[in-house]
């Protein structure tokens, strides 16, 4: 008898929208990130871009230097979450400032986690990991409430 073998199917590439527009921030990501296959990496420079490559292409994790966030944490996080292609999506604040009480604050803004810029690769990855898992957990949530 013969055996049929059984069809890979490709790994899931999950998407993550960083929103920067430094050019030596945003290389440092990519950089970070080069050896994670199962990530695609999309850019904006800024929030108008992002929403639009949101909308797109639906990512799972969304990055944004807070910094460049010229409207502040809170009407950004308001923006987001205000639209369904972003509503459940983990949002990573990174800042310049690494005190407590920045990411104090971008917490309670709604973001899902604060990281001081620029990002070291384990608490970035660490924190990607992260944000993908409570992604995929929120969206089934969001899935099974619209089809009750």
């Amino acid at each position: 008898m013969a055996s049929r073998s059984i069809p890979k199917t490709a790994p899931r590439r999950c998407r993550v929208l960083y929103v920067e527009d430094d050019a030596e921030s945003l290389a440092l990501v990519e950089e970070l990130i080069a050896g994670r296959k199962d990530l695609v990496l999309l850019r904006a420079a800024d929030i108008e871009l992002a929403m639009k490559v949101a909308r797109r292409e639906r990512p799972e994790v969304i990055m944004v230097n807070v910094d460049l966030a010229a409207l502040g944490s809170v009407p950004l996080m308001k923006i987001l979450r205000a639209d369904p292609a972003t509503q459940v999506t983990p949002v990573l604040a990174l800042g310049a400032d690494a005190s407590p009480k920045a990411a104090v604050k971008s917490l309670e803004a709604g973001f899902f986690l604060y990281l001081a810029r620029p990002p070291q690769a384990g608490p970035l990855l660490e924190a990607l990991e992260y944000a993908l898992e409570f992604g995929a957990l929120e969206r089934a949530e969001q899935s099974l409430k619209e089809s009750l």
